[in-house]
């Protein structure tokens, strides 16, 4: 099927509503990560017991 006989158009969502936001400083990422693995290992050590 050629390009000239499709019906219909693309809608480029990201140029329209694409927001950009700037990533979170490393000190946040790397606390969240932590608090996260600290969860983690209390949730199995609970299943060990």
């Amino acid at each position: 099927m050629s390009g000239k006989n499709r019906a219909g158009y693309e809608i480029p969502i990201n140029r329209h509503f694409y927001v950009y936001k700037p990533p979170r400083p490393l000190d946040e990422i790397e606390a969240d990560i932590a608090r996260l693995e600290g969860e983690t290992m209390r949730l199995l050590r609970g299943l060990a017991a």
